[in-house]
């Protein structure tokens, strides 16, 4: 006897995306502020966006996390559900996610690289506190827009990986460990 079809309903892309902009913009932000611990030299993003809007140095950091949150989790991940059924990859695998945040973070890598050069001179700051990075923060040398393509893949690496899980992706099963959800205990 044949088992009956299962339908499997997937969830709207939409909440998995904002969930996926957060778990990005946590990720980024959290290799920002480590590598900026190990002083290296950094694009610091939420800094930028924060001497935008204040010329104390205080509230900057406070106002340019709030700000680099709300775009990551909110703004960012629309963009990602508006372009996913577009962009090329296979919409329910886990190399289709790839695809697709991959292409993600070169939009935001293009996006980013431009609009540094306008958050460096709209900084309120005195002597411009946070430096002038330039277009894809090339003022940093190579590691400028090296840094930002890196962060940007991994924002959208993480946003898409996340955002396609409630679509029947199982993380443990793409590296080959099917058994571990189906009750057993064991390999098989």
């Amino acid at each position: 006897m044949q088992d009956p079809m299962l339908y499997k309903p997937h969830p709207s892309l939409f909440p998995a995306t904002l969930l996926g902009g957060l778990v990005g913009t946590v990720i980024l932000t959290a290799l920002i502020r480590l590598l900026a611990a190990l002083e290296v030299t950094v694009v610091d993003l939420p800094q930028l966006v924060g001497a935008v809007f204040s010329s104390d140095p205080s509230p900057v950091s406070l106002v340019g996390h709030t700000v680099f949150l709300a775009l990551g989790v909110f703004v960012l991940p629309l963009g990602l559900a508006l372009l996913w059924p577009v962009t090329p990859g296979d919409r329910f695998t886990f190399g289709g996610a790839v695809v697709k945040g991959a292409l993600w973070g070169l939009v935001l890598f293009l996006l980013a690289g431009l609009l540094l050069p306008l958050l460096g001179a709209l900084s309120q700051q005195a002597g411009g506190g946070t430096g002038q990075p330039g277009p894809f923060g090339v003022a940093l040398g190579w590691r400028g827009p090296v840094q930002l393509l890196a962060g940007t893949q991994v924002y959208a690496l993480a946003s898409a990986l996340v955002a396609q899980m409630p679509r029947g992706l199982q993380p443990l099963e793409t590296l080959g460990w099917g058994w571990w959800s189906h009750g057993s205990g064991e390999s098989p």
